[in-house]
């Protein structure tokens, strides 16, 4: 497990670097029986239960890490998909994950709420109390008999087998890791001192992708390059604590965005479902397709991150005069606007995060939906955004980190476009339509 040194560092991360504040308490949730979204067959049940149990997964994960390590990307995923596995054993309309069993007619709000228990209770024991009333209220809603019981035993078998799967996937490899000095080589800031977070991440097992590096994005420009002195000086001007190039609204839009993608974008998705009335099976398979991406594209992020070691903005601009490039100038005092996150730069975590989650969004809802979110980094005076697009949002996500000083703009760039090439392949390669 990871060690407790990580546990006490990352609790400082939470509070300085991301400063987010705790989830309001979750209320009920109806499960009308209403005809609902459904882009498959006829009207079954709606997705109030994916959403039930994602809300409450957030909640959990929240509480224990602030989702500051992947233990809680992870439980998103496999509980996704253990509901997704159930539903579709009984009405098989996309393919399966990890369980093979024989399709069975069976209750599906018992299957998928029972698999999403038997899920988190494994990662979240400490949860018990909460986590035995929600599945007391999704089981309450199921009439008695032989369908709801082969609904409980489904479920049971689904996140069985997917946590079987899972296993030794190598998600809590702490790893090791030596600083360089060279320029260009990423070095610790005055907040980490010499921590950096989870190396050993890069080689975790993904759900969907082939291997970490899959997508691998190119180098970083050269440092000696106009694209290099472009990017420093850019993020010398707009990133830095007292900007006169950034605007007011580019200064609270990037703290805004400082939550991570898998509490924001869940947060979305879980109103979009809810206002679409969306099918229980298409919902299942949404929530997995976005969590079961996020995990990868974060693994293949720390692939690139640890194999190209680039150093962030706050080291490269003081100690521009070592980095041999005649277009960019040192500056001994310069600070980001928000503390610098304890590991190396390229490529940016967030721009991909987001790119992949709301490329995911659009291909369900289309791109042309228009849509307010909150997040729970919102300063006062911006308390929602509102979006023309999955597109453009992604788009402001990317550019939040150059304003925050966090990173060079082509970093944000190649984040971005790896998140749209796992998005693509999540889409194409897992949980695909069934032949009728």
């Amino acid at each position: 497990m990871i060690a407790t040194a990580i546990s006490v560092v990352l609790v400082a991360f939470a509070s300085t670097a991301c400063a987010i504040d705790a989830p309001a308490t979750v209320t009920g949730h109806a499960a009308p029986r209403a005809p609902v979204f459904d882009r498959e067959g006829p009207a079954r049940e709606d997705g109030s239960a994916a959403v039930a149990w994602n809300e409450l997964a957030y909640r959990l994960a929240f509480a224990e890490d602030k989702f500051l390590t992947f233990k809680g990307h992870r439980s998103f995923a496999m509980m996704h998909l253990a509901m997704h596995d159930a539903l579709n054993t009984i009405r098989p309309v996309y393919g399966r994950y990890a369980y093979s069993g024989d399709h069975v007619r069976a209750d599906p709000i018992a299957a998928a709420a029972q698999a999403a228990y038997e899920v988190l209770i494994s990662q979240y024991p400490g949860a018990k109390t909460a986590l035995d009333a929600e599945l007391a209220r999704w089981l309450g809603r199921v009439n008695g008999g032989p369908p709801k019981e082969r609904g409980v035993a489904l479920g049971r078998s689904t996140a069985a087998a997917i946590l079987a799967m899972r296993q030794t996937d190598g998600w809590d490899v702490v790893g090791t890791y030596t600083f360089r000095s060279e320029p260009g080589q990423y070095q610790t800031t005055p907040d980490w001192n010499g921590f950096v977070l989870q190396p050993g991440f890069r080689n975790a097992k993904p759900f969907a992708l082939v291997t970490p590096s899959q997508f691998r994005p190119q180098p970083p420009p050269e440092l000696a390059s106009k694209r290099y002195a472009s990017a420093l000086n850019e993020v010398k001007s707009v990133g830095t604590t007292s900007s006169a190039s950034r605007t007011a609204e580019q200064s609270a839009y990037a703290i805004w965005w400082m939550e991570f993608a898998e509490g924001s974008v869940n947060r979305l998705a879980r109103e979009l479902v809810g206002e679409a009335r969306m099918d229980l099976w298409v919902a299942s398979r949404l929530f997995a397709h976005l969590n079961t991406a996020l995990f990868d594209v974060y693994i293949a992020v720390w692939d690139s991150k640890y194999e190209y070691n680039h150093w962030r903005p706050y080291t490269a601009v003081r100690q521009a005069a070592n980095d041999g490039n005649a277009a960019t100038a040192p500056d001994a005092t310069w600070e980001p606007l928000r503390p610098t996150p304890p590991f190396p730069e390229y490529i940016s975590a967030h721009a991909a995060g987001c790119a992949v989650t709301f490329d995911l969004l659009r291909r369900v809802f289309g791109d042309n939906t228009a849509f307010t979110m909150r997040t729970v980094t919102a300063p006062p005076e911006m308390p929602t955004r509102a979006f023309s697009s999955f597109t453009a949002a992604a788009a402001e996500c990317a550019d939040s980190r150059v304003r925050l000083g966090w990173h060079f703009r082509y970093s944000v760039d190649a984040g971005a476009d790896l998140g749209r090439q796992v998005a693509s392949h999540v889409a194409r390669t897992l949980l695909t339509p069934t032949q009728h």
